[in-house]
């Protein structure tokens, strides 16, 4: 989720772009760059790493006056943090300028391609190969250079171009990443979200995937990928700056809940490939994989609760006894760990303290380390020798919901490859878990449009002060996460037991003001789950039910039910995890709570 700020008009670029990119400093960076064509039609580059001030410093030293522009934020995907990484890109002969959010998934196919052709590039970046094959077929008219580049992409796209052949014109496309246009007077603008240039204009057109727009100061036209001209609707927006910055969601936690689906979608994008998973970082050899006869999985908190539903995965599928360990206590119990082991260390931050001195502790044995982050660069993912990366992008939310759902996304890619590797999984076995990857991104919108429902039956636990989550198996994991959202947001206690354990001593908490919530969705343990809930009932517990859709038994049983769709149990982590994120969400803003900063909680733990 990098940020992207675009503009032409009467006025100096400079300082609106450099605004424009303060605003979007909330979706997180790593590095920062603006492209001016100035007077003489010659095309300036700042760029700089680290924080925007960095930027802002350097480009007030730096001659970047003229009239269009184009600036950037960079969230780190393809190379690491470094100015030559930083957008924007310039081609070869130094006339075409080029911002770029989203993943360009055949990028090294192409790079061959204009390598041999005698292109020279300077950075490790997907980005980079879209300027350069613009150059390869510009013929004077971008238009038309880019109806003919544009569908050799494949992946992921938000672009703002223009060259200094043709001065008045800036140039946008987009496919599966966010891109609007502003309207202006005797100006015009383009950026990632709205809120970039908010005080500019308030007259947005939202650009949908394969629309293409040619914007001068003082018309735009839309145009599809195939070339013909197309109307698109102009809307005004009466959103705050920070409404704006939520995409007009009341808080950062409900906006991520709501990414969700696309999550699953950009961390599979480039790691599933045909019938395979493929995972580009890894420094390990077919023989160091060979010599694993067991995995560890070390993490906190939320990670922590992912690691858990990772080894139901693996033990499932691959039959590779997997265990799993606390961060913080890992290394004070000195592991039993060696070569023969992979260990896998998930972190979101790639920072966190605990995480980090459990993988030197794990590496000093001899062990093969593997991270499963989010963020490229991270101390985790250099130290590793080898990183999945998770792509879901900066997560604002100090409750962690979508970066969860990317790793356990993650996880499901890995079982893919380990079983692949170790040829522990059959082709068609892999051709079944990819569909069903494949599907879930769709189902968990399906579930997102049944937040009316839940939000209606968060307002039950507004009062309580405590309250049961109880699953099986694969789902037990997903109750300790729906427990733990619920205790970090609405201060409300909150236990997680597997649903058999009721009898061994939780029960005897249960009454009408310890409600519980139960996981039943369809599973191996369906039945056994629906007497432990009749168990709860049979003592005057109140049941609020997580159901498949077209269950038409579990409603007589409980109080109330909340549905979800139908999947395979391998997957339903992913789906039953979301109403309890939505819940808890609810039960927290109806308790008039600081839903996006709960007390006492950091967003990354980087201290022991």
């Amino acid at each position: 989720m990098c940020g992207i700020v675009g503009y032409v008009g009467l006025r100096e670029p400079k300082g609106i772009l450099l605004d424009g990119l303060a605003k979007l400093e909330y979706r997180g960076y790593d590095s920062a760059g603006v492209a001016i064509l100035d007077k003489n039609l010659e095309i300036k580059v700042a760029k700089e790493v680290g924080k925007l001030e960095n930027l802002n410093k350097l480009a007030k030293t730096s001659e970047l006056s003229g009239y269009m522009g184009i600036a950037h934020t960079r969230w780190a995907t393809h190379g690491k943090p470094s100015t030559a990484n930083s957008h924007p890109h310039l081609s070869g002969d130094g006339k075409i300028a080029l911002v770029h959010n989203g993943i360009i998934e055949n990028y090294e196919k192409l790079r061959d391609e204009l390598l041999d052709k005698g292109h020279v590039f300077l950075s490790e970046t997907d980005t980079e190969v879209i300027v350069h094959l613009l150059e390869e077929h510009y013929n004077g008219n971008m238009f038309e250079t880019m109806l003919k580049v544009v569908p050799m992409l494949e992946g992921t796209y938000a672009l703002g171009i223009f060259t200094k052949d043709e001065e008045e014109k800036l140039y946008t496309v987009r496919k599966g990443s966010p891109l609007i246009v502003g309207i202006g007077e005797n100006e015009n603008f383009i950026a990632s979200d709205v809120t970039a240039i908010l005080e500019h204009t308030r007259n947005i057109v939202f650009l949908n995937d394969g629309e293409l727009g040619i914007i001068t100061k003082n018309n735009i036209d839309y145009y599809d990928l195939v070339g013909n001209k197309i109307e698109k609707e102009v809307e005004h927006i009466e959103w705050s700056i920070e409404a704006a910055e939520k995409n007009g969601y009341e808080h950062f936690m409900i906006k991520e809940i709501h990414e969700q689906g696309r999550v699953i979608e950009d961390t599979l994008r480039g790691k599933i490939q045909g019938n395979s998973a493929v995972i580009d970082e890894l420094e390990l050899s077919e023989k160091d994989f060979n010599e694993i006869d067991k995995i560890q999985i070390v993490a906190c908190g939320t990670s922590y609760y992912a690691g858990l539903v990772g080894k139901s995965i693996i033990e499932k599928e691959l039959r590779i006894p997997v265990e799993v360990d606390f961060a913080s206590e890992y290394r004070y119990k000195d592991p039993i760990v060696g070569e023969r082991n992979l260990v896998l260390f998930i972190s979101q931050s790639g920072e966190t303290a605990d995480t980090l001195a459990a993988l030197r502790e794990a590496k000093g044995k001899g062990a093969k380390v593997l991270g499963i982050i989010n963020v490229l660069g991270s101390t985790i993912s250099r130290e590793a020798h080898g990183t999945l990366y998770t792509s879901a992008g900066p997560e604002i939310g100090v409750a962690s919901t979508k970066a969860f759902i990317s790793q356990l996304t993650a996880l499901y890619v890995l079982c893919l490859y380990l079983g692949e590797k170790l040829d522990l999984m059959e082709e068609d076995r892999r051709k079944e878990v990819i569909t069903e990857l494949r599907a879930l991104s769709s189902k968990v919108e399906d579930v997102l449009t049944r937040v009316p429902d839940i939000k209606e039956k968060a307002k039950h636990f507004v009062d309580v002060r405590s309250c049961m989550y109880i699953g099986r198996n694969i789902n037990y994991p997903i109750a300790l996460e729906g427990a733990l959202k619920l205790k970090e947001i609405s201060y409300i206690h909150a236990e997680a037991y597997p649903s058999g354990e009721l009898k061994h001593g939780p029960i005897a908490l249960i009454e009408k003001a310890c409600p519980t919530v139960a996981i039943a969705t369809e599973s191996s343990t369906y039945d056994k789950v629906k007497s432990n809930i009749e168990e709860i009932k049979a003592r005057d517990g109140k049941v609020v039910v997580v159901a498949t859709d077209g269950d038409k038994e579990i409603g007589k049983i409980c109080d109330d039910v909340i549905f979800v769709p139908k999947v395979e149990e391998l997957f339903s982590p992913i789906i039953n995890v979301i109403p309890l994120q939505i819940l808890s969400y609810y039960v927290a803003v109806n308790r008039g709570l600081d839903v996006d900063k709960p007390r006492n909680l950091a967003k990354s733990v980087t201290v022991e």
